[in-house]
Parts: structure tokens; C-alpha cells; sequence
């Protein structure tokens, strides 16, 4: 262990610290990139099992809130289009620019009054100018849809005629349309009457790809293995430099000089002299 002792000098505490900072932060964006592939699987999950189930009617499946576990679920329910129909701009379909045409169902009801769906009928294409919307239908109409829950809420005011967001009070205010139950959640329509929105291009199929995330979650735990085995490399070249380095030969022992006969003559001349 002697021959490791240098791992204790400032230089190599120093060098540890880093790699183990390197190592733990890789090991962190591994673990984030794991929980994005389980969040992907578990929403591709949530779509290949609601997205092909046959439909039902509304009120048998949910009732005021669109759970989590019912999004992508096929519904069916009878109303009427009330108000204005309303645009979410720059909403991009399959990377071009489009428009979201949204309109209010009112649905009777048993009780007092009825209740308010919001429904995105589907898109055009966002050019120069305002989208030409194409009317929604008149009088009774059996809708056929996705359900989808409510987006959150925008704090900036949109043009008439425009919301930011589909949150259904925002969308029912912009529609001009007072009273009722508001469902809490919208609906995304294949099918009116039995038919596609005429004017309005339908929805494509979400895309359940896996992605690239467990790959990414395995490239960093990769490189965080790779850190710490790379600190251990440097630190066995460093041991193997020291011991294979040459020592300086020590130096032999000088054996006293034999005496020669003029050091003889010479000590013999001192002696003499000192006497005198």
C-alpha cells in the first residue's frame, strides 16, 4: 500500500474530487433520462390501450373530470354546436403550422339546463392572415370523440375569437356562451354524424416511439463507470512510474589512503622541527 501513499498529496485528492464529481453527475443524468423513458412508456402505453377501444357513451364512462387513465378513451354524445367557434393558434401537426378549430356542445340533460363540452374539431392550416373556418354543423349532432383532459390556464389575453389555451372556461367565455355545466375536459372529434369535420383536417395518431431515453440512461451510467475506471488507470501508471523509476547508485565507501614513504620523510621532518 506504501506505493499508493502519493494518492494522499494535494495533486491526486485534487484529481479524485473531480472524477467523483464527473462520475456522480453522470450517474444523476442517468437516472433523469430512466425516469423520461418510464414517463414515455407509460404514456404510450396509456394511448395503445384507449386509442383503438370502441366507443361508448360519455356518460358511462366518465363523468365531470377526465381521469388520467381514460385520455385517448373513444366517447360518444349527442348536443348541439352553441356560440362562436374558436381558434388556438400555432399548434403545429406533424411540423406544420396549423390552427385548432374548437366549438361548445351544449348536451341535455336529465337535471336542470345542460352541459357544456368543449370539442376541437380539428385543424387548418395556419397561413397569411386569419384561418378560414369552416361552419360547424347546425342543429342536432351525434359527436364522436377522444377524450382529453383540460390544459392549464393563461394569464394573457388573447385576441377575440382566440385562447392560448383549451381550458374550457376560457374557451366557453371566448365562444360567448353563458350558463351550464362546464365539463372539465374537452373533446377531440373524429366523427360528427358519422363523418369527419368537413373543411377541417383530422388528428394524426400519437406517436408511441420509445425514443432515445434508455439509450441516453446507459451512454451516462457508461460514462460515469468510465470515470472512475479512468482515475484508477492514472493511478496505477502513477504507481508503476515510481516503482520502476531508476535509483541513483549509492556511493562506496572510500578506503583510507596507504601511507607513502615521503609521508613517512615528511612527518618525520614535522616532528624534527617541533622539537627544535
Amino acid at each position: 500500500m506504501s506505493r499508493y501513499r502519493f494518492l494522499l498529496s494535494r495533486r491526486w485528492v485534487g484529481l479524485a474530487a473531480v472524477f467523483l464529481v464527473i462520475a456522480v453527475a453522470c450517474v444523476f443524468l442517468g437516472a433523469w433520462q430512466w425516469s423520461r423513458h418510464e414517463d414515455r412508456s407509460a404514456a404510450n402505453a396509456l394511448v395503445n390501450g384507449n386509442y383503438d377501444s370502441a366507443p361508448q357513451p360519455i356518460e358511462e364512462v366518465v363523468e365531470d373530470t377526465v381521469p388520467d387513465d381514460l385520455v385517448w378513451r373513444r366517447v360518444v354524445v349527442e348536443g348541439r354546436y352553441t356560440g362562436e367557434q374558436v381558434v388556438v393558434r400555432n399548434r403545429p401537426v406533424d411540423g406544420s403550422a396549423a390552427a385548432r378549430v374548437l366549438a361548445v356542445l351544449e348536451v341535455e340533460e336529465d337535471d336542470d339546463g345542460g352541459r357544456l363540452v368543449v370539442v376541437d374539431r380539428g385543424w387548418v392550416p395556419l397561413g397569411e392572415g386569419d384561418p378560414q373556418l369552416p361552419d360547424s354543423p347546425a342543429g342536432d349532432v351525434t359527436l364522436e370523440g377522444r377524450l382529453r383532459a383540460a390544459e392549464g390556464t393563461d394569464e394573457r389575453t388573447a385576441p377575440a375569437g382566440q385562447v392560448y389555451r383549451i381550458e374550457p372556461a376560457t374557451v366557453v367565455e371566448a365562444a360567448g356562451v353563458a350558463g351550464g355545466e362546464l365539463f372539465d375536459g374537452y373533446l377531440l372529434a373524429t366523427a360528427e354524424d358519422g363523418a369527419p369535420a368537413a373543411g377541417l383536417e383530422p388528428f394524426p395518431r400519437p406517436d408511441t416511439s420509445p425514443g432515445n431515453h434508455l439509450s441516453y440512461a446507459f451512454q451516462w451510467w457508461v460514462f460515469a463507470l468510465g470515470a472512475i475506471v479512468g482515475y484508477v488507470v492514472l493511478a496505477r501508471r502513477e504507481a508503476a512510474e515510481l516503482v520502476g523509476a531508476p535509483q541513483r547508485p549509492a556511493e562506496p565507501a572510500r578506503s583510507p589512503r596507504r601511507r607513502s614513504d615521503a609521508d613517512e620523510e615528511d612527518a618525520l621532518i614535522d616532528a624534527q622541527l617541533q622539537d627544535q
